[in-house]
């Protein structure tokens, strides 16, 4: 059986049949599974690989390598969230055979849902983990990847070695011209004898899924969202194969939803990287528009981004233009988010809709059982 077929033959297997992504209800995209008797619940949301990549080609170009550090620090306190929410095991808690047993699971599942094949190989005695990809999201395009692929890959890797010195490196990358995306990870001293050009981050938040997270992202019946990513699928607006969702020719990715909130969080650290991420997101918005073809943005408001697990979402044009999000994703970072690539995304297509530069400068938030967010002009 061709090494795609076997991917997507696992994928079956393994996610779909055992009903682990729930993208059948309005709103909602969820990771849910069972280990162990322990119950994981993970928020999730549908991203365009276009986004990111031109959040990170737009970096670099502006700030260099402290743009690429930034990106990079995303990724990994993402890549390392996201492991310890999930309860993956690691090095300490598992015996040699069972961890390498997840580890060839987990490269299963990243070649199933970015990539059109993954391979690795593991040196548990070095504490090293390498990666090689065909096709891999963003970076194929860009050159880059230091979001999805650098910095989340390394972070996984840190949680399941339990060492914060490991660190990732793209040594080939399809968007540089090499034949396939090839990541090395591994402590620091290692991955000095292969590069002297690498980035770093040791400052990884410590979370675990828990009873507030699941409460304040459990589904709920929406309102004004009556159309969940399987109806959307199903009747073809997206199309889903071999593992990869598009609208139109733009693809999309999943991931947990802690992800944009740290994107915002690192950006906003370097001068005038607020700004930067609100029109680049901006620049997607009206991209998305163009692609889309049509003026009537509320229906697609509504009907586009719940599906892709963003809540449940009117767009309102009275005495002042609003859009309101109810059950929008909930992190421990809520509070302290200005919601910029939310804010971004919604300003570029409804300006293109309308014709005139509208820009939702303005947001309010309330945490009541549920994260509602609006944002107005």
């Amino acid at each position: 059986m061709p090494v795609k077929d076997r991917i997507v033959s696992w994928w079956i297997q393994n996610i779909v049949i055992p009903k682990r992504e729930i993208i059948d209800k309005p709103g909602f995209v969820i990771t849910t599974f069972t280990e162990k008797n322990q119950i994981t619940y993970l928020r999730d949301i549908f991203i365009a690989e276009h986004l990111f990549e031109l959040i990170e080609t737009k970096t670099v170009e502006n700030y260099g390598e402290k743009g690429k550090q930034a990106l990079y620090s995303a990724g990994k306190k993402f890549g390392y969230i996201y492991s310890s929410m999930s309860n993956f095991p690691t090095i300490t808690n598992s015996s040699k055979e069972k961890f390498s047993e997840f580890a060839y699971l987990l490269i299963k599942y990243i070649g199933g849902i970015y990539a059109q094949q993954a391979t690795h190989d593991l040196n548990l005695e070095e504490k090293a983990f390498t990666i090689t990809f065909k096709d891999y999201i963003i970076c194929r395009h860009n050159g880059l990847g230091y979001i999805m692929n650098d910095g989340s890959i390394a972070g996984i890797w840190t949680y399941a070695i339990q060492d914060k010195t490991i660190e990732g490196i793209q040594l080939e990358c399809q968007g540089r011209g090499n034949d396939c995306c090839l990541t090395f990870c591994a402590p620091e001293k290692k991955i000095q004898e292969k590069t002297s050009i690498y980035f770093s981050e040791k400052e990884l938040p410590e979370l675990k899924f828990d009873e507030t997270y699941k409460k304040l992202n459990e589904i709920k019946e929406t309102t004004y969202a009556k159309n969940s990513l399987k109806d959307l699928i199903d009747i073809g607006f997206f199309r889903y194969r071999k593992g990869i969702l598009s609208y139109k020719d733009m693809r999309f990715f999943g991931c947990e939803s802690h992800l944009l909130y740290l994107l915002e969080q690192e950006i906003s650290r370097l001068d005038g990287g607020e700004e930067l991420l609100f029109e680049t997101c901006f620049e997607y918005g009206r991209l998305l528009q163009e692609l889309y073809g049509h003026k009537d943005y509320k229906k697609f408001i509504s009907d586009f981004f719940p599906a892709l697990g963003f809540g449940d979402i009117l767009a309102i044009d009275s005495d002042e233009l609003k859009i309101g999000v109810t059950n929008y994703p909930w992190t421990v970072f809520s509070n302290q988010s200005k919601y910029i690539i939310f804010r971004g995304i919604m300003s570029g297509f409804v300006s293109n809709s309308l014709d005139r530069v509208i820009k939702f400068n303005n947001f309010d938030i309330n945490t009541r059982g549920y994260l509602t967010l609006m944002i107005k002009t």
